[in-house]
This record gives C-alpha cells, structure tokens and sequence, in this order.
C-alpha cells in the first residue's frame, strides 16, 4: 500500500514537473514526456539535449581535454560502481531482509535511485564546471562567450529544475553564469 501510493506521488511529482517544464520553456513534451511519466521506463527514457550536435571548436577541445587532465572519466565511473554496489547491496536487502517480491523491490530500488541519480547529475555538474574553468583559463573571456552562444545555439533550453532530474549536463546558461558571471540563452546564440 504504501509503495503504491509512494509510486502515484513520484508520478503526480513529474506531472507537475512536465507541466511546469511545458510552460516555462515553450517547448512540446511529446511521446518521451508521456514515457518520463511511468516509473522505471523514466529511468531509461533519453532525454534530447540538442536540436543538432554543437560545433567543434578550440573551446570545445580544451573541454575535453579539462575532462582528461582531471581524470574527470575515471573518477565518473568510479562513482557509477559505487552506486551500482549500492544499488546491488539495497536489492539484495529487500529481497532477502524483508522478503519482498521481484517487483516490489524492483520497484523500491527505483524509488531509492531517485535522489541518488540527482546527487550523480550535480556531481557531473561539478566536472562540467571545472572542465568549463580549464577551456576557460587556457582561452580567455572572449572564446568562452562565443563558445556558449554557439553552444546556446544548438541546445534544447531545459530549466535548471528539469536539467538537475534528467541531465548529466547543466544548461548553457547554467554554465555560462558560472564561468561568465553572465547567463548566455538560446535567444543569443549566433543564428544558425
């Protein structure tokens, strides 16, 4: 009983969050809107972070290269096995401790890997941030700011609420006001 109704709150919860999204970002949900509302297909549904994949340019390049001189790779995956033990250890619990069925500790765990996954995308977040500083420092002001506008350009604008529940990535504007002190939109990007 009390998992039902825990799984109908989750549900109603990313209702208020599509509809919320739908109204602050002027964009259609769509199929995968309907899909991020049932609870375990939402754990594998993609959400589209670009209209078209973002320009390669040197600010892009010393991203990346941010990425490995960090060990920011490792150091993901590192945490992914770590909240895979976790994840394998709750399962495990709720199987044999509490003797519940398949489903329902299916079902918990998803519930359980909720604020798990959130603290993963900020996590995440944080690398972006420090790879984003690294391209920074290397470029200078003045590529930064082109490089967001390009990269505003070809990404879909989520609000920091929804980008937080399904992203790995923060939004351009959101990484913008980190490194530019300036939050750079879709609307002031270059034209295409």
């Amino acid at each position: 009983m009390i998992l039902v109704a825990v799984l109908v709150i989750e549900v109603m919860a990313r209702l208020a969050l599509e509809i919320r999204e739908r109204r602050l970002s002027q964009l259609r949900g769509g199929v995968f809107a309907v899909l991020r509302l049932i609870p375990l297909v939402n754990d594998i549904v993609p959400l589209p972070e670009n209209r078209r994949e973002p320009t390669e340019n040197e600010f892009v390049r010393k991203h990346e290269e941010g990425h490995s001189e960090l060990r920011h790779g490792i150091l993901r995956n590192l945490a992914k096995v770590a909240l895979l033990l976790l994840a394998v250890w709750l399962f495990a619990f709720l199987l044999a401790s509490r003797g519940m069925s398949l489903v329902e500790a299916v079902l918990w765990l998803h519930l359980a890997a909720i604020p798990f996954r959130t603290v993963f995308h900020l996590y995440c977040w944080h690398q972006e941030y420090e790879a984003d500083r690294y391209a920074f420092e290397k470029l200078g002001k003045k590529v930064a700011k082109a490089a967001m506008r390009d990269l505003a350009v070809s990404e879909i604008p989520y609000t920091k609420l929804f980008a937080v529940i399904y992203r790995e990535h923060p939004t351009v504007a959101i990484r913008s006001q980190k490194i530019l002190n300036k939050e750079i939109k879709a609307g002031q990007g270059r034209a295409a």
